[in-house]
């Protein structure tokens, strides 16, 4: 079974207006009977005609041309009925293609022939079924006598500047009469092989464009072959874009040949783009919409699921709402109801280098992306996949308030600033860990004062001890005791050592060695160069490894040792015990029994942990004093950060704002003074500091960074409120320094603040500013209508996304009939919400059923199509 070439929407195919077959008596066919028709469609095949139209000499033969049809049918060609038509004008007769609609041969009949009878009245078929053939009947008068037949038909002048085409048989005053007949213009469609543009001497086409005035038609190839292997071999090719395989897509599409026929296969889609979504659950379960790389259109009633569609490739694609979105809570509530629980939509979609790439996402998960089943995490939707998508809700376009700038300009610039918003946020994390470590040290001081107070109480309490010459008397013991604590403490230090070597050399071995592994395809040389010196870095490793078997052998050497010292004073036991006795004698020959012996050691080991303890403290202040130079340096590398996201945004704005577009954007770097002032009044709530006290402040610095380096000329400034700002501040140091002052955006239309103007008006310039960038992949844009008069969208809008489309992908849900009709939709879906399921109807504006859905849904449908009368003329009989 052939492919559906239209499963997307219109698209690009070859088309050869000028075939002829073996009815022909000037085509030849010396093969197989039987192999016939099936060699005629495989050439056709070959030589990637899509669409072709049978044309013999004053001839139509039905059961040859209804045969071949069925097998090209088959191999996704289609055939339409013609006849090359010999009429009388001009010297030598001028070859005319009549192309004729199915209705010539509806219900089994044959209308073709009983024409080409009365136009060769009185002559019979064996005189006229050839080339040299002329009819009685002038061009006028053929077309007067096919439209007896009332039914639909159009004209291509074949071969137009040889002999027997309509330029070289008629002379200029002759063409420039016809036209000006309105008949002879409403049904010739085309002109083929016009060879010649420009010569002074010569009928040309600028000579009958000339002659033409304002109209000209098509202009078309046909292989004029006169036998199989003929079929597509004449220079010249003619590319048509249609939607569907019916005579009256094909005479829309020569209508509207301007955007419609190509001399040239069509480069291939340069843009990134969504081919499909398919949803498993939920209100769309098990069905897949395609979608075109051009121009979609969803259509339907209020409340027939398009917005809920739309809604769900935002969430697929993960496009944020804006701070400024309208009723945010209402669709995500929709995007719930479009998916049900556990429900899922995968889009697939086409970057701009060709790859093909899976979106999954699960209801209330993180999207996926694929490639051929494999996934590929780390891999940006909205940059790698599908490039800079613009999405805009319902009313999205005349969001008003503070804020909606700062959207705007967040549509525009994607995720254009992943990286350095990246290190933003690791930068603030930095500042946030130094600052819970200074919130570790702020009581260093008082602890200070507190061991410094238990020295100075153990020293008074050793004075009693000196007094009786005590001290001296148990020196031995206490300085063993001293050299005991000092063996635990550099074994437990060198034990610590030994286990962050082993951590370090863990986490580098593998690393340090397999970079040797590397070969470069190209630059071998340079590469072994380059790792002599190299080779260094893993003999250092090795010493590091070396070293930490030794310092293992060095642990265990200094835990025998330490053994060896607790045993010897352990020897000295009964020593260090009769030395308490003979102070005890002593102390009772002096009179100060009292004094308790047992004290003396434990008063020492308080001095020497409270001396240590002190030690310690002292190099915490000093790290105090270095962490908060850390914490200036890392607050002035974030605010460098914010500055560069700034500047890279005014960048982006300089470029746009440089089109002199009605509409431009101003940014001020830190400039959102508003919300600096309600985030610090939040901040501060319950401190009993008025919003007088903060405003100066808030005009003077910049943030919250730089008020913290000058807090001592802040606190002076705030006067008898300085306590209890410090206090607040202090304790929400970390929220403060991060938090990051709003750049402020201001945009002008017409030299106006667009706010100054009305909803329509802003909507208008949004619109037109978005579309004008030429920098979106996709643009999605749900009723833009709803904002928008008929004129600004004829006029303005939809004249930008015909000529955007080819490398911009839109896809509009709407009520109004001037998106799909005169935008020319590749694709348009019909919704309909039907026992709790949305059911699409899906083609392209060249579809019949299609145009009828727009005549009977849509919003001012008949108004659109009498705006393009020419294609409602072909459209009309059917619906």
């Amino acid at each position: 079974m052939a492919t559906d070439i239209f499963a997307n929407g219109s698209t690009w195919i070859k088309a050869d207006f000028h075939l002829h077959t073996r009815a022909d008596s000037q085509f030849v066919y010396s093969g197989e009977e039987n192999s016939y028709v099936k060699e005629y469609v495989a050439k056709l095949q070959e030589s990637s005609i899509s669409l072709g139209v049978i044309t013999n000499h004053n001839k139509f033969d039905k059961k040859e041309f209804l045969a071949i049809r069925k097998k090209a049918k088959a191999e996704a060609i289609f055939l339409l009925p013609g006849v090359e038509l010999s009429v009388k004008d001009g010297s030598n007769g001028v070859h005319t293609l009549v192309v004729f609609s199915d209705a010539w041969l509806e219900g089994g009949n044959d209308y073709i022939n009983p024409f080409l009878t009365s136009a060769f009245s009185g002559k019979a078929p064996s005189e006229y079924e050839q080339e040299n053939g002329r009819c009685s009947m002038d061009i006028e008068t053929t077309i007067n006598t096919l439209n007896e037949f009332h039914r639909d038909y159009f004209l291509v002048f074949a071969h137009v500047e040889q002999n027997c085409g309509l330029w070289k048989e008629l002379s200029g005053g002759r063409l420039g009469e016809l036209g000006k007949k309105e008949q002879f213009k409403s049904h010739t469609l085309g002109f083929q092989k016009v060879r010649t543009h420009s010569v002074a001497d010569r009928v040309c086409r600028e000579k009958v464009q000339q002659w033409f005035g304002d109209w000209y038609p098509a202009e078309l190839e046909g292989s004029d072959c006169k036998s199989i292997q003929e079929i597509g071999t004449r220079d010249g090719e003619t590319w048509m874009k249609i939607g569907g395989f019916t005579f009256e897509a094909v005479k829309f599409a020569l209508l509207d040949h301007k955007n419609r026929i190509h001399p040239h296969k069509p480069e291939k889609y340069s843009h990134s783009f969504m081919k499909s979504i398919a949803f498993e659950g939920g209100i769309l379960q098990g069905q897949t919409i395609n979608l075109s790389p051009e121009l979609n259109t969803f259509i339907g009633i209020r409340g027939s699921g398009k917005s809920s569609i739309l809604e769900a490739i935002r969430y697929v694609l993960d496009i944020p709402f804006g701070d400024r979105a309208i009723d945010k809570e209402y669709k995500q509530k929709l995007v719930a109801f479009v998916f049900g629980s556990g429900g899922k939509a995968v889009i697939t979609a086409q970057d701009q280098y060709g790859t093909e790439f899976q979106v999954s996402r699960i209801l209330n998960e993180f999207p996926e992306v694929y490639i051929n089943g494999r996934l590929q995490p780390g891999v940006s939707i909205r940059e790698t996949i599908v490039y800079k998508p613009v999405y805009f809700g319902q009313k999205d376009l005349t969001s008003s308030g503070e804020g909606f700038e700062k959207d705007l300009v967040e549509k525009l610039i994607g995720d254009s600033l992943y990286d350095i918003r990246l290190q933003i946020e690791g930068k603030k994390q930095s500042v946030a860990d130094i600052v819970r470590h200074l919130h570790t040290l702020t009581d260093v001081d008082e602890k200070i004062a507190e061991q410094t107070r238990i020295v100075q109480d153990a020293e008074f309490n050793l004075l009693k001890f000196r007094e009786y010459g005590i001290e001296e008397k148990f020196k031995k013991q206490t300085d063993f005791d001293t050299d005991e604590r000092k063996i635990k403490r550099v074994i437990a230090d060198t034990e610590e050592f030994a286990e962050s070597l082993d951590s370090f050399v863990m986490q580098y071995e593998d690393i340090i060695k397999n970079h040797l592994s590397y070969e470069s395809n190209q630059n071998h040389d340079f590469f072994t160069d380059f790792f002599t010196d190299y080779k260094k870095v893993p003999i250092m490793l090795h010493d590091f490894v070396s070293d930490k078997s030794a310092l293992k052998t060095i642990l265990q050497t200094l835990r025998s040792k330490q053994s060896l010292f607790m045993q010897t004073k352990k020897s000295f036991i009964d020593e260090f015990a009769e030395t308490r006795r003979k102070i005890e004698s002593e102390l009772k020959e002096k009179g100060a029994a009292s004094l308790n012996l047992e004290e003396y050691p434990n008063i020492k080991l308080k001095i020497d942990k409270a001396r240590l303890m002190l030690e310690a403290l002292k190099k915490q202040k000093t790290q105090a004093s270095s962490m908060r130079n850390n914490l200036f340096l890392a607050l002035s590398e974030l605010n460098d950060l914010w500055l560069k996201e700034f500047q890279a945004i005014k960048k982006r704005l300089d470029t746009i704002n440089d089109k002199k577009a009605p509409l431009q954007i101003d940014g001020v770097f830190k400039g959102d003074k508003t919300g600096f002032l309600e985030f610090c009044k939040n901040m501060f709530r319950g401190s009993g500091i008025r919003e007088t006290t903060f405003n100066p402040l808030i005009q003077e610095y910049s943030d919250f960074g730089s008020l913290y380096k000058d807090i001592e000329t802040v606190k002076r400034k705030i006067g008898s409120s300085s306590v209890i700002f410090e206090s607040y501040f202090l304790d929400n140091l970390q929220s403060l320094l991060t938090y990051q002052v709003l750049n402020k955006f201001t945009i002008n239309y017409h030299g106006k603040e667009l706010k100054q103007h009305s909803l329509g008006q802003r909507a208008s310039a949004l619109i037109l500013f978005v579309l004008n960038q030429k920098d979106n992949d996709v643009i999605i844009v749900d009723q833009p209508e709803d904002d928008l008069d008929n004129k600004t969208i004829y006029e303005d809008v939809i004249k930008l996304v015909k000529e955007m489309k080819s490398h911009t992908q839109f896809i509009f849900a709407t009520h109004n009939a001037n998106f799909p009709v005169l935008g020319d939709a590749e694709q348009i879906h019909s919704c309909r919400y039907e026992n709790d399921t949305v059911l699409l109807k899906t083609g392209s504006i060249d579809s019949p059923a299609l145009q009828k859905e727009i005549v009977d849904i849509m919003e001012g449908g008949e108004d659109a199509f009498n705006k393009r009368k020419e294609i409602y003329g072909i459209w009309k009989p059917q619906n």
